[in-house]
């Protein structure tokens, strides 16, 4: 990645501090997969895992044990639990695992609750980018605040 112009890239963060929590959490999520898509893994699902193992452990274990992500476990009602629409699918079996990677990660694997962090933020930007998510939902804008931190983060 040495040799890649990251301008454009750093211009999608750069301008994501000025936009709604709503708006910066696709931007954010489609620059984590563009610096995914630099490296040279066969699928996008590979290059997000082989750009998690480029961060360091303690950068792992600090994103993940941020107030950001604090936030998204403690929700109450717990993510994957309130339907937004008759059209939205809830998983809270993988989300509850998702979690507990997670909250194991200083006696754990850090890598390993980084990817189930970022599963956890891949649904949320998908239940935004398909219409589960409003700009101006009480709710909604806790989770996606969270999001939007936590992508800015990584």
């Amino acid at each position: 990645m040495t040799d890649v112009n990251l301008r454009p890239i750093l211009e999608d963060i750069q301008s994501s501090t000025q936009l709604s929590d709503y708006e910066a959490t696709e931007v954010l999520w489609v620059t984590l997969v563009k610096l995914g898509n630099l490296l040279p893994e066969s699928n996008e699902h590979r290059r997000m895992l082989a750009l998690v193992r480029r961060m360091p452990a303690p950068k792992l274990l600090q994103l993940v044990g941020s107030q950001a992500v604090d936030a998204l476990l403690t929700l109450d009602p717990p993510l994957e639990t309130i339907l937004g629409s008759p059209h939205e699918r809830l998983d809270p079996t993988a989300t509850l695992r998702a979690f507990a990677s997670i909250r194991s990660a200083d006696q754990g694997d850090p890598y390993e609750a980084a990817v189930s962090l970022g599963e956890v933020l891949k649904r949320i930007r998908n239940k935004r980018a398909h219409g589960f998510k409003t700009r101006s939902g009480p709710r909604d804008q806790e989770i996606l605040r969270a999001a939007r931190l936590l992508l800015a983060e990584m």
